[in-house]
């Protein structure tokens, strides 16, 4: 983390508004794949740039999931412009492109190397959040549809690890933080269940190291809750725990039944392929678990060590209430909108994702990730000028995001940047 005064530092080249006529400034908001992917390409085109992270090391989102394995293999997880840059910086790097890493793979192999290598030298400032991007000077109604709108310089104001407070400016914000940070809500609905907030550390919203945590799950009454691939993940592996263990007792709410239709012998991921039947076995009933289908979260409330969960099936048709010592919430998660509140950010009411690429995405029909290609550099722009949203969180709730398309994301925001 890098220590900061509480004052500007007048030698800090983005601690001021730069003078007429000086190069933009770039900042990058995530140190993620998508991030990294920025920050190499403002090296590339000369920008002075600057790379915010809140975690203490990059790629925080990753290393949350980093036990978990890929569906994808190298070959589809690595950009040429990484691959350049590897090879500038004189990193190994000689793994099977066939094979499909886990996030701490990732994170060790590629995505920590190139971060700490030379090329990006003092841009990374890690133990850094990004509480709020304004436009120096202006509130969200001013100038309107008027390119004085974008003769300023955005504000940035960051929060360091000990809550120190600093504000830093530049003249272009690409905002790459994902959706990893705002995990939905448990309850019916998309928000909290009665009971939710005030039980939130009683709630578990992440997938656990199952391997090095068996036992803080063996022998308990858990309730899962989530139907998508993380969910699904959590299910394989506390069946696996229920099966070794019978005093294991695992349910398995789903708001709407698995496809039990579609055959995963046709998916060109075999990690994925093999979870999906794994998923499909489950829902059938062919485990440990008891898969409660059609129902959701109506309530919760503390009971001794407990939680009392109500559940109630989605027609209303049947409530009733389950004890839990573990409940493991994996409903995904939606983009902070926080951070570009006061901009002039045109967001889809629907997948809160950028209006342009929202509309785009409906058109295309959403389909598979392997099928998503990037949909120019039209579809990316906002009233805001020179302020864009980039990689997962530019999907918003749609899920489909492939990490190619966050790359052409960067390719097109630079190509339209080349003059500047």
């Amino acid at each position: 983390m890098i220590s900061e005064p509480s004052t500007p530092d007048s030698t800090d080249p983005f601690a001021h508004p730069a003078p007429p006529g000086s190069r933009p400034r770039l900042a990058i908001l995530g140190a993620g794949p998508v991030g990294l992917e920025a920050a190499l390409a403002a090296r590339e085109g000369g920008f002075p740039h600057r790379v915010y992270e809140k975690a203490r090391q990059p790629a925080g989102h990753v290393r949350r999931w980093g036990h978990v394995r890929l569906f994808t293999p190298w070959r589809m997880n690595v950009s040429e412009r990484m691959r350049r840059a590897l090879a500038e910086a004189g990193i190994p790097f000689e793994l099977d492109p066939e094979e499909a890493p886990t996030g701490h793979d990732y994170a060790d192999a590629l995505l920590d190397p190139l971060w700490h290598s030379p090329l990006l030298s003092g841009a990374l400032h890690t133990g850094t959040e990004v509480v709020g991007v304004t436009r120096a000077g202006l509130l969200k109604d001013d100038a309107i549809g008027s390119p004085d709108r974008g003769a300023g310089p955005f504000r940035i104001l960051l929060r360091d690890g000990r809550g120190r407070e600093r504000a830093e400016y530049a003249e272009i914000v690409l905002d790459c933080t994902g959706v990893r940070s705002r995990p939905n809500p448990l309850g019916d609905g998309g928000i909290p269940a009665p009971g939710e907030t005030a039980l939130e550390s009683r709630i578990h919203r992440e997938i656990p190291d199952f391997e090095d945590d068996a036992g803080e799950w063996s022998g308990r009454t858990i309730l899962l809750t989530g139907g998508g691939h993380s969910a699904q993940t959590a299910a394989r592996a506390l069946d696996r725990i229920a099966r070794h263990d019978p005093d294991t007792r695992v349910l398995w709410a789903l708001r709407a039944p698995l496809s039990l239709a579609e055959d995963p012998a046709d998916d060109p991921l075999p990690h994925r392929a093999e979870l999906a039947r794994a998923a499909q076995a489950l829902a059938r009933g062919e485990g440990a678990l008891e898969v409660l289908e059609g129902f959701v979260v109506d309530a919760l409330e503390p009971a001794g060590g407990r939680v009392a969960i109500r559940l109630r099936r989605r027609d209303g048709a049947e409530m009733r209430t389950v004890e839990a010592e573990r409940i493991l919430a994996l409903h995904g998660g939606v983009p902070d909108d926080r951070i570009h509140r006061q901009l002039q950010f045109h967001e889809c009411y629907a997948t809160s994702g950028p209006m342009k690429l929202a509309a785009a995405l409906l058109g295309s029909a959403g389909g598979d990730c392997l099928t998503q290609v990037s949909h120019g550099v039209e579809t990316l722009l906002n009233p805001e000028p020179d302020f864009f949203v980039l990689g997962e969180k530019s999907y918003g709730r749609n899920n489909t995001f492939l990490l190619q398309v966050g790359w052409s994301q960067v390719d097109e925001i630079f190509g339209h940047l080349a003059d500047r």
